[in-house]
């Protein structure tokens, strides 16, 4: 289960990177998350939050809302620390394919050409980048790649 410690209705932020991260990489935002979501606050109230990094590329920040809603600049300091971090998690065009433990990393126009030469298909597994709640992420977090947002740019 993701993120098990928060309740379903709790609010999601899905971050991709662009590449894979490394070990040392991946241990270094395990740090810098740990000690984010331990001291993220809303106006000087405490947020209820955690994250989880799956397949090499994929971080799952989320917040129970409930306990003390996140604010505009509190929400504004998740994205500021991935900007500060030397991986880019906030290009919102790629695709990425889970593998295991890892994922496949693919942009709109390699997408479109591994369709066509029939290495991927209309029910090839994607990150479903696009929840909101946990609860989502926990049911939906995997869907084909027909009924991802990206799919209708292929199309095109």
């Amino acid at each position: 289960m993701i993120i098990p410690e928060l309740p379903n209705h709790s609010r999601v932020w899905i971050f991709g990177s662009n590449r894979l991260l490394e070990s040392h990489e991946k241990e270094a935002l395990g740090q810098l998350m740990d000690e984010f979501v331990s001291d993220w606050k809303a106006h000087g109230a405490s947020i209820t939050a955690s994250y989880t990094l799956i397949h090499d590329s994929i971080l799952i920040v989320a917040v129970d809302e409930s306990v003390t809603p996140p604010s505009g600049c509190s929400i504004d300091k998740v994205f500021k620390l991935l900007t500060a971090f030397q991986v880019d998690f906030l290009q919102r065009m790629l695709i990425w394919q889970p593998f295991c433990n890892t994922s496949k990393i693919v942009t709109l126009v390699e997408a479109k050409e591994a369709l066509e030469a029939k290495i991927i298909d209309l029910e090839t597994m994607v990150i479903n980048s696009l929840v909101s709640s946990l609860g989502e992420a926990r049911e939906r977090l995997y869907i084909p790649l027909k009924e991802s947002w990206a799919w209708g740019k292929i199309q095109k």
